[in-house]
């Protein structure tokens, strides 16, 4: 199907639909007998990919990814034996982070036993995609604690202060993660300006910034709700006079940024699927200037849908009416 949709050959496409529909059948097999060996998983991650291009129905890809994590939690935190199965389960943990942050719920990748420090072989240490990937599984419960504490008709201080403290220290550790790659993540001009730290040459590299300024993005609400600075709190003054809107705007043009230099090569196939969930995000938060989002449109629309084949994504409206059982998504 891939072939098919990057080279414009109908009859690979539809062989490829003929093939997704035995590999459905394959799986459900697979799953009817408690199977949640490393093949499986792979199978279910090809399933993703392929609703990722296809974008067949608006919570395809969701069910995919939703299913994905059921089958990894039930298989457990087990140790990553090899190269191919520790690259395997770090894509995973990515799809299944983004189906939980898109129904505002608790991913249990959260918990202390599914940190990559604890799932690698020993004597191995994890990388920076590992470590942010950790970070990046706490959102998602933050979030629905502060839905939670939002629609409560008497608020409980006790929980307001204990989202605030996990709030801030995931907002610290992500700028400690920062400084490992290294980056200055800030909307201060001058600072920007005088760090003189370029873009990093890995692509990787650079989709992982462009993921870490999505999340966020993502927490501009409770940061708000709780007083917590999205940056450190030595460009406070700096920064007091920058409005959020313009904080947003900033992040979001970033990702397009790095999303731009992640794909200038080619073999960018890869990091074009993972560059979907952060240039989702840039496009909702430039979505009402025009200028703006003819920037985002360009990589979204041309690159990684037409040029990369990723239907999903396209640049398309998300709310309410278009999504099942009432999901809105890490923004709404």
């Amino acid at each position: 199907m891939y072939f098919g949709r990057t080279n414009r050959d109908r009859n690979a496409c539809e062989q490829g639909l003929r093939l997704y529909s035995h590999a459905l059948t394959q799986l459900r097999t697979d799953i009817s007998n408690s199977n949640t060996e490393i093949g499986t998983l792979m199978s279910i991650m090809c399933l993703c990919v392929y609703e990722n291009v296809v974008f067949s129905q608006p919570t395809a890809w969701l069910l995919h990814y939703d299913g994905l994590g059921r089958l990894l939690q039930a298989r457990g935190p087990k140790p990553w034996r090899t190269p191919a199965e520790r690259q395997i389960l770090q894509a995973a943990r990515y799809y299944i982070t983004l189906s939980a942050g898109h129904q505002r719920r608790h991913c249990f990748l959260d918990q202390p036993q599914w940190e990559s420090t604890r799932c690698l072989p020993e004597g191995e240490t994890p990388d920076k995609i590992d470590i942010l990937y950790d970070i990046f599984a706490q959102p998602p419960g933050i979030i629905e604690d502060y839905d939670n504490i939002r629609k409560a008709s008497v608020t409980d201080p006790a929980a307001v202060e204990v989202l605030r403290n996990r709030t801030q220290s995931l907002i610290d550790k992500l700028h400690e993660w920062y400084r490992g790659m290294p980056w200055v993540c800030t909307t201060d001009p001058a600072m920007r300006e005088n760090s003189g730290i370029p873009l990093p040459d890995d692509p990787m590299e650079c989709v992982a910034l462009a993921i870490s300024y999505a999340m966020l993005l993502c927490l501009v609400q409770p940061c708000e709700y709780l007083g917590i600075p999205l940056f450190p709190e030595d460009s406070g003054e700096a920064t007091s006079n920058i409005d959020q809107n313009s904080r947003n705007k900033f992040l979001a043009l970033e990702i397009c940024r790095f999303a731009n230099w992640a794909l200038r090569g080619e073999c960018s196939a890869s990091y074009a699927l993972l560059l979907v969930y952060p240039l989702q995000i840039a496009w909702f938060c430039v979505q009402n200037s025009e200028e703006d989002l003819r920037n985002v449109r360009v990589i979204m629309n041309s690159v990684v849908a037409d040029s990369y084949g990723f239907e999903l994504g396209r640049m398309r409206h998300w709310d309410e009416t278009s999504l099942d059982q009432g999901r809105y998504g890490f923004l709404y």
